[in-house]
């Protein structure tokens, strides 16, 4: 499984990109926990990853907004850069 970690002030965006292991041409973006790599955030890359889709684990820069104003820009980054 390829594992990549982007961090907001490099990448614009706090995350880690999960690929399955089967080829997959489909991907999601997950808002899910405090960290892209926190428990919840694997339990549910996980599930995606069993289907056999790929996964972009987001997440708010280390706690510093809430996901009710998580800005759009920062969505936008993460999909210009997969």
């Amino acid at each position: 499984m390829k594992r990549i970690h982007f961090d907001l002030e490099t990448d614009g965006f706090y995350g880690a990109y999960l690929q399955s292991r089967e080829p997959s041409g489909c991907a999601v973006i997950a808002l899910a926990g405090d960290a892209p790599e926190d428990y919840l955030a694997k339990a549910c890359a996980k599930w995606f990853l069993g289907k056999g889709v790929n996964v972009l684990s987001m997440s708010t820069a280390k706690k510093d907004c809430g996901y009710h104003n998580y800005p759009l820009e920062r969505i936008e980054a993460a999909i210009c850069r997969l």
